[in-house]
């Protein structure tokens, strides 16, 4: 019995045989031919590929060894990846090259389904001494498939996993990302070589999702819009609305967020190759009824090879007076060549989405397949966010142990993970890394009282005697402090960090 990662990105156990990709030349021929990059050349000895590709734009040639190894399992621990380089030593090849691992659930998995795995080229290693590279784990091939990239330090050694459209950033980036300290890496969308024009960060409340969005376009030409049931087309296009012309009101058409996106994006695109990136950052993206404010705009969501729109639609009568007019384009333009609206390439949407957020507008399959969609986990080892849950009588619990727990509970009655809770559901990071009794009440308390247990039967929300308890036994005098201590203690099992014997380690 041992585990593995399955293609719905969850960790299963498994009895199975050993996976390998079956058709390792064509899988890496694949690996070099995204984006605007293209294999020209592959041959092997052995584990030992030589690869040349190309930039189809810039028509640069590179070539790089690639020291293959399929990313197996240990015996000896059921959790934990090796690889093995079968006698090669990458350190005596004088041309550039990369220790790559590779992981499949499936002899014939897709590219898009795979994982990889890059180890530094460690001039105190002997390799062909030392045939098994280790320090990878089931968990971080699950993180790299959520995050795009992920590291964790091995013994002095950084190993880094990520998902194929990350290779050449992987390859650019090589010294940097063994030898920073960073655990978690995130890629701006620019940096992949397949760039990501429609995206939509997903995942459980309080995961860091408007964060990894805010990472994307931080310091570039950015709009932002957040969603909500009443928000519609013209709320997102422009329509005519009364204004002052001098002491008269006159009906004119008034663009808003993605008229206004729109004419910015298409006023600076230089040319197909040398684009400056404009982003319309969508907040609560889900809120909001998406088929009634996108309108046929949604057809616009189709990128070709070169991000450019596939399909043009038609301009609304209104829209296109204002494209043609001083305000807009000021004549004929590419943007509304026709009377038709076309996205250029440099015009980028991010947006974000609460799965626990039951939303009176779900997304139709075809406004959802014209999305990439990135999943954003709950980090239960993030060290920023190790915050302490501080009780009024003067018992404290670790903020991320309590996450561990109760996301188990939450799964365990609802069947779900979408209402499970982040470890940025609440912020502490200005408060001395404590969250007080008050705060986590009035936002944990009542988020799982009111979001997810409600309808549930054998909650935590049950006294000691068995009766169902309510919201408003949390604030009836001299109960909170005995209710919520026996909540995490009883109810969860968790330990008051005051009394918790201290963690020793013996000298190996």
């Amino acid at each position: 019995m041992r585990y593995e990662l399955n293609l719905e990105s969850q960790i299963v156990q498994y009895n199975g045989a050993v996976q390998s990709i079956a058709d390792k030349k064509a899988i890496l021929t694949q690996l070099f031919s995204q984006g605007v990059y293209e294999c020209t050349s592959i041959s092997n000895d052995g584990c030992e590929w030589t690869i040349e590709y190309r930039n189809t734009v810039n028509n640069i040639q590179k070539n790089i060894v690639v020291y293959y190894g399929n990313i197996r399992n240990e015996e000896r621990n059921d959790r934990e990846k090796k690889i093995q380089l079968n006698g090669k030593d990458p350190r005596v090849n004088p041309n550039p090259s990369i220790i790559l691992g590779v992981y499949c659930y499936e002899a014939n998995d897709a590219l898009e389904n795979l994982v990889f795995a890059g180890w530094n080229i460690d001039p105190d290693t002997n390799y062909p001494g030392n045939p098994s590279l280790r320090g990878l784990n089931i968990d971080s091939l699950q993180k790299a498939r959520f995050n795009g990239l992920y590291k964790h330090n091995f013994k002095n050694n950084y190993v880094c996993t990520f998902r194929p459209e990350y290779i050449f950033y992987y390859i650019e980036n090589i010294q940097s990302i063994h030898n920073s300290s960073d655990d978690v890496i995130t890629p701006t969308v620019s940096t992949s070589s397949q760039d990501v024009n429609n995206v939509i960060y997903y995942g459980s409340p309080g995961t860091g999702k408007s964060h990894r969005a805010d990472i994307e376009t931080n310091g570039k030409d950015v709009q932002k819009v957040t969603f909500h049931p009443d928000y519609d087309y013209h709320s997102f296009v422009g329509g005519y609305k009364p204004t002052m012309d001098g002491d008269k009101i006159a009906y004119k058409f008034v663009p808003q967020i993605f008229t206004k996106i729109y004419v910015d994006a298409w006023k600076n695109l230089v040319s197909a190759d040398d684009t400056k990136p404009f982003y319309l950052q969508i907040e609560e993206i889900n809120r909001g009824n998406c088929a009634e404010i996108f309108g046929d705009l949604f057809q616009l969501l189709d990128r070709d090879k070169d991000g450019f729109s596939k399909y043009e639609v038609t301009a609304e009568e209104e829209l296109c007076k204002y494209l043609l007019s001083e305000k807009g384009f000021g004549g004929n333009h590419p943007g509304i060549e026709n009377g038709k609206l076309r996205f250029p390439n440099n015009l980028k949407i991010i947006a974000t989405m609460n799965t626990s957020d039951q939303s009176l507008f779900p997304m139709d399959s075809a406004f959802k397949r014209r999305w990439d969609w990135i999943y954003v986990p709950i980090d239960t080892d993030c060290k920023y966010s190790d915050f302490t849950i501080q009780l009024d009588n003067g018992k404290a619990f670790e903020w991320l142990s309590f996450l561990k727990v109760i996301n188990e509970e939450i799964f365990e009655i609802t069947k779900s993970q979408d209402k499970q809770i982040g470890n940025w559901f609440i912020d502490a990071q200005n408060s001395g890394k404590v969250i007080t009794e008050s705060t986590f009440v009035n936002k944990i308390i009542f988020y799982l009282w009111n979001d997810v247990f409600k309808d549930e039967e054998n909650t935590i929300f049950k006294s000691a005697d068995g009766k169902n308890l309510t919201y408003t036994s949390f604030f009836e005098n001299g109960t909170s402090n005995n209710l919520v201590s026996y909540i995490i203690e009883e109810r969860l099992k968790l330990i008051d960090v005051n009394k918790a014997e201290p963690t020793t380690t013996s000298e190996e």
